[in-house]
Parts: structure tokens; sequence; C-alpha cells
């Protein structure tokens, strides 16, 4: 399959130069394409970006007809807003060159990111650093996998305080705990989790289904009952490990593309 790497100036020349290198690499489909993109955020706790989560799954989607880019956005020691910023930029290119609508699929700390364009898409600071229009960074869907959702009980700690160089939690912005931050304008959301996972509990996901279902925003639920975090597609395309292989969880890829499909 033949990529395409954009540059941080190819996606937006207004983006704040930043110390770790930002890149963007397109998939494109094959076969009979859809009207929907993806845009893969893949994790790494915000210090790094796990190449598993990425071009793999990225593959996936463009074997299914769906084109897909993979953001390689800037971790430690760059902070909040920068990775926003670059994931808001990333959303409205795509948009602006493909049309049709545009999904954003991420992992780990790349859910949270996902769910920050989700629930945060309209916030002035992407007019305000990148004069982007609200409509313009808003996800027409979001697809997370094991997210890292709450700053509070169950939730990542080291992850919020890197993504924001902060030393206490309580410093943390409350709309960074992605289930205080839901609003009736958030798009559709297919979501998956095991119940296992010791690095991410299930917890994070439940507490953001709860807040979709409290606004009234439609999502797609699958919770699995074992598996290790950081499972991506859960077959050999990802395996890290052998136990981050599985069958009945790599079901959740099949499931995404039907759901995506009935949008």
């Amino acid at each position: 399959m033949r990529t395409r790497v954009w540059s941080r100036w190819e996606l937006d020349p207004r983006l704040p130069e930043a110390a770790t290198e930002l890149r963007m690499t397109e998939f494109p489909a094959a076969g009979e394409e859809s009207d929907w993109s993806v845009l893969l955020l893949p994790g790494g706790a915000y210090r790094m970006t796990a190449p598993r989560e990425g071009a793999p799954v990225a593959a996936a989607f463009a074997a299914a007809g769906i084109h897909a880019w993979v953001l390689d956005y800037s971790v430690a020691p760059d902070c909040w807003p920068q990775p926003f910023l670059e994931a808001g930029a990333a959303l409205a290119r795509i948009r602006r060159g493909r049309g049709g609508r545009v999904a954003v699929c991420g992992f780990s700390a790349g859910g949270h990111l996902a769910g920050c364009l989700a629930n945060l898409w309209g916030s002035p600071v992407l007019e305000e650093r990148l004069g982007l229009r609200p409509a313009e960074a808003r996800p027409d869907a979001v697809i997370l996998g094991y997210p890292v959702v709450t700053a509070g009980a169950f939730g990542a700690a080291d992850c919020f305080r890197t993504l924001t160089g902060a030393d206490d939690m309580a410093e943390i912005p409350p709309e960074l705990s992605l289930e205080n931050s839901v609003t009736v304008g958030n798009p559709p959301a297919f979501l998956w989790c095991t119940g296992t996972d010791d690095r991410v509990p299930a917890e994070n996901t439940l507490l953001y289904v709860a807040a979709l279902r409290r606004a009234g925003v439609p999502f797609e639920l699958h919770l699995y009952p074992d598996g290790p975090h950081a499972m991506a597609l859960a077959d050999r395309r990802t395996q890290g490990r052998p136990e981050q292989q599985d069958p009945h969880v790599a079901t959740w890829f099949p499931l995404c593309l039907e759901w995506l499909k009935g949008l």
C-alpha cells in the first residue's frame, strides 16, 4: 500500500511549533470507497504514539474502503492544548481535502484526545489559535478503544499530568475529565474495552457512556469480559504479546464497520 506523509506545515501553517515532530500518514482506501474517512490517534500516555495502534489499524480501515490517516501528534514535553490543536487541524484538513464524513478513532490516551475533539470541538481555542470555525473541527463520529476518560477515581493520573504539565490533579481543567464535558452536540460514539484492563479500567468507558446517555447522544458499547490493555485490532496484525490476540475481542472492528455504515 502506498502511503503519503503530511508535515506540520501541510496540515496547517498556523499550528504552533512544538518540541516533538508532528506528522500525518495517509492510507488511501482500497476498492470501492466509502463516504467515510477516519483519523487515527494512537495511544501512548501522551509520552509517545504507539505504532501498533496506528498504521495497522489504518491499513485495516483502508482495506475496508475507508480512507484513513494516522496522526503522530505532539507529546511530552509539549502540553495541552498542543495535541488538541493538531488533532483539530488534521480533522479540518481531511474534511477540506476529502469531503464526506470524518470519524476520529483513538486508543487509550489517543482515545482521550479523540474524546476531547468529540466533546470540545466548539472550544474557542481552535478559532483563536487556528481560525477554525467550530463545524470544521467537529467529528461526524467517534470511535474509542479502551479510552482514558476520567481524572477522578479509576483515572490514569500520570496521563493527565503529562498532558497538562500539572503536578497536582486538582489543577487539571475539569473539562479534560471527559465525563464532565459531554453535551448534546457530541457526535455518535462507538466504544469498546475489556473488563480485565488493569491500566485503564473499564470504568473510564462506562463513565463516558453514562454521560452520553444523560445527554441523549447515540452510542454503541462493547465491553468484552477478558483482555489486557492496548489490544488494538486484537489479532496478529497488532499483537505485541500473545495475550493481546483474542478472536472474540477482535470482533470490535467488523462491528465498528457495520456501525459506521448504519449512521
